[in-house]
């Protein structure tokens, strides 16, 4: 059998696309982040220089030092990992995201929601009654302070929370029920309420956490620029972490979600002070 000398050794190609961005524990190698659909992703490279000049001011050479890297973009889609990681937070799964002593930390999860009810009257007279639908989810009773008439489609009358219903007190229960106050007989009512669920995911910004370092591995496709034929490839940076200082979320149905890591050298490794690699193969 003939033994096959030509050595893999590409010099230009065309990356076709990057596949997804882990993010690893640095402590355990644990999968913290994994990014799948990134756009405009850039890997940049930054250091500083200072000239030496002589006694006119003619440039002898620059030295150059604390070299930087980076690497960004932006996801297509709004990611709560992402964010709770760019925040330094976990995302909680109502029910399933435990502490470090096992304990599930939110069996549920506070949400907050609004409706418009419209009033609706039964029978005639002095027989009438005024009802508005339950409300779509049980709430937290104590989170309904005040219910709001709707006037020319804007907010109206205001009506307090009581234990009994009058002319400006309603009374609402446990299970989404309200009893209108007296003087309402018409019309539609505003009401914003919180409520407990079972399914939900939370993410919590917290002004003392911040992200915390890890092992990068960027994975791409690439192709022969004359034959078309796909390589994979990868960006492995030993030691990384969000950057912080700049995380705008574009709240609209097209808004991307942009990222940023801040690549380092292991500064308690004396013998490595490698920023990343860049790997092709076959």
């Amino acid at each position: 059998m003939e033994e096959n000398n030509m050595a893999f050794n590409k010099n230009e190609v065309v990356l076709e696309k990057v596949r997804q961005a882990s993010f690893y524990n640095l402590e355990d190698g644990k999968l913290e982040l994994r990014i799948t659909s990134i756009e405009d992703p850039t890997l940049g490279c930054t250091a500083e220089g200072e000239e030496v000049t002589d006694a006119i001011g003619s440039l002898i050479t620059t030295i150059y030092r604390a070299k930087k890297a980076t690497f960004g973009g932006s996801n297509s889609l709004m990611s709560f990992d992402l964010a709770a990681a760019q925040y330094g937070t976990k995302k909680v799964v109502a029910g399933v995201t435990k502490d470090e002593n096992d304990n599930i930390i939110a069996p549920t999860i506070t949400n907050y929601a609004y409706e418009i009810l419209e009033v609706k009257v039964t029978g005639e007279g002095d027989s009438a009654t005024y009802t508005v639908p339950t409300l779509k989810n049980a709430p937290i009773v104590d989170s309904i302070k005040y219910i709001y008439s709707i006037e020319s489609g804007e907010i109206g009358t205001a009506y307090k929370a009581g234990s009994a219903a009058s002319e400006t007190d309603f009374v609402v229960a446990v299970d989404g029920t309200i009893t209108l106050p007296t003087s309402v007989k018409s019309g539609k009512i505003y009401v914003e309420y919180a409520y407990e669920t079972k399914n939900a995911v939370r993410v919590v910004n917290r002004a003392s956490q911040f992200p915390t370092a890890g092992r990068l591995v960027i994975l791409a496709y690439f192709r022969d620029k004359c034959t078309d034929k796909v390589y994979s490839g990868a960006v492995v940076c030993p030691k990384a972490k969000l950057n912080p200082e700049s995380v705008e979320l574009n709240l609209t149905s097209t808004g991307k979600h942009p990222f940023e890591f801040t690549m380092m050298r292991d500064y308690c490794d004396e013998l490595n002070d490698e920023l990343f690699e860049i790997i092709l193969s076959e």
